[in-house]
């Protein structure tokens, strides 16, 4: 249930993001969907999360590449807290890698949950940037147009 639940709200998030986000939303959108399809066969190689999961945290690292490169090629807010979001997801890996004894569903909580804030940012972000712009208002820009 929870899995269809995560597909459901990574499905729509993304769709949303890709429809009305503009460049940043079609790439956020792309790398999200890549990093869940790629975390599939990452995750079937692993224990289910009984110990440090090597492939699923290369999954996520490049994701977390992947989101600071549109980070910081976007002029806007929200690519930047996706990013942060999810460098707590992988900060979650490196924990369970140095932990000498850790509850496995502590660990797959801790590297999961970190999704639900991430789309939370992009639906957030994306809808207040969509708005702004059909309203001539640029005050949602990381940089000041001014200069």
């Amino acid at each position: 249930m929870i899995g269809l639940l995560f597909w459901l709200l990574t499905a729509l998030s993304c769709l949303y993001a890709a429809v009305f986000g503009g460049r940043d939303g079609r790439w956020a959108a792309f790398l999200i969907i890549l990093a869940s399809l790629l975390t599939i066969p990452a995750a079937m190689f692993g224990g289910r999360y009984g110990r440090f999961e090597l492939d699923v945290f290369l999954v996520d690292t490049s994701l977390l590449l992947g989101l600071y490169m549109l980070a910081m090629a976007s002029r806007r807010w929200w690519p930047l807290w996706m990013t942060g979001f999810h460098l707590v997801a992988v900060t979650s890996h490196l924990s369970a890698a140095v932990a000498t004894g850790f509850v496995a569903d502590a660990y797959l909580a801790a590297a999961s949950f970190w999704a639900i804030p991430m789309s939370i940012a992009m639906i957030v972000g994306v809808t207040l940037d969509h708005r702004a712009t059909r309203e001539g208002n640029h005050t949602h820009d990381r940089v000041d147009r001014s200069l």
